[in-house]
């Protein structure tokens, strides 16, 4: 029997839409052959795979699985009273792909971290998302957030937020080595969609769960950067290249043409960089490159993330800048975000 995979990204973005647990949605059926399925297995550390209608449960999931009452408790409430509006403020819409190239690869990220089953994080994700999408939308008043639009700035700030508040629940709350997850298995075009029991582990590089909110940082920034690459490498938009060798102010020129790219694909309504400190002697080490970014997409969700102490969070701007220098041979020692009304200011030390 061959194999269909249909892809759709947006289902499980829509907070009224039901739990679906094939997220980025993966629905297997008789069709057209691929060769996702069999990629995705080898991608794995897969110890054993048995079958989910006759196999018990071998190994609990590291972080609990998310319920209703928990997404909503006192301590959520709590949480939320202490926010910030969400701003209303003049911003571009995103780009529809450059917002899906966003998302999909914080989950991309997430699922190569195997530290939590993925469809227990679409049930997490789903439930903070649900919780959290009424009292978001009533502090900007009706009509002004596009459900379920990834290009509406106000949509993505939420939606962002309820990503990354679900990655950093699972990377930090006792996040699992060996775990379990429910993989969807080849079925007829109108039978009902059966799953197996995958047993996972983690790439024994990254045991120490301390590591793991920088390697998602830098698994996102690789994407978006490869992305970027791929589609301007080859035009006048290309982002200049530099070694270790070059000057601050080269680097920053390249780092402007990055957020350069960012903009015009609607994620702020502008962004500056500039170099805010020079190393001794001229140096590299020592420098401290500045991004201002104005009216940002992930303004509010960026304060909300911070406001919750989050190790994991959207800044998508500096993951991709870090990853574009670390490359380059310019090692980056720690970055700060700081946010005002309007602004997302990330400091770069080398």
């Amino acid at each position: 029997m061959k194999l269909f995979i249909t892809i759709n990204l947006f289902q499980y973005l829509s907070p009224s839409n039901s739990l679906n647990l094939n997220h980025d949605n993966f629905r297997f059926k008789a069709g057209q052959t691929t060769s996702a399925l069999k990629k995705q297995a080898t991608r794995r550390n897969v110890l054993a795979t048995l079958s989910l209608l006759t196999s018990a449960p071998l190994i609990a999931n590291g972080a609990p699985v998310m319920t209703a009452s928990e997404a909503d408790n006192f301590s959520a409430r709590l949480e939320r009273s202490r926010r910030k509006p969400a701003p209303k403020l003049l911003r571009p819409s995103l780009n529809m792909d450059f917002a899906v190239l966003l998302m999909r690869s914080s989950y991309q990220a997430m699922d190569e971290l195997d530290c939590v089953a993925m469809d227990q994080f679409q049930k997490d994700f789903f439930l903070i998302r649900q919780a959290e999408y009424l009292p978001y939308v009533d502090t900007l008043g009706p009509g002004l957030v596009k459900q379920g639009e990834l290009s509406d700035p106000y949509y993505f700030d939420f939606i962002s937020f309820a990503q990354y508040a679900t990655v950093n629940r699972d990377i930090t709350d006792n996040p699992a080595v060996v775990f379990e997850e429910q993989t969807p298995i080849l079925v007829g075009e109108d039978d009902k969609q059966e799953f197996v029991t995958t047993i996972i582990r983690r790439d024994p590089a990254f045991i120490d769960n301390a590591l793991l909110p920088s390697r998602h940082d830098e698994l996102v920034g690789t994407k978006i950067l490869d992305r970027l690459n791929e589609l301007f490498s080859l035009t006048t938009s290309a982002i200049p290249s530099v070694d270790r060798n070059s000057d601050a102010n080269k680097i920053v020129a390249s780092l402007q043409q990055m957020v350069n790219l960012f903009l015009i694909n609607g994620f702020a309504y502008d962004g500056k960089v500039g170099l805010k400190k020079e190393g001794k002697n001229g140096l590299l080490q020592g420098s401290q490159i500045e991004i201002v970014l104005s009216s940002p997409a992930t303004l509010w969700s960026g304060q909300a993330l911070q406001l919750k102490k989050a190790q994991a969070t959207n800044n998508f701007v500096a993951k991709t800048a870090k990853v574009f220098l670390e490359r380059a041979g310019v090692p980056v020692a720690s970055s700060t975000q700081k946010y005002t009304s309007t602004q997302e200011i990330t400091t770069i030390f080398l």
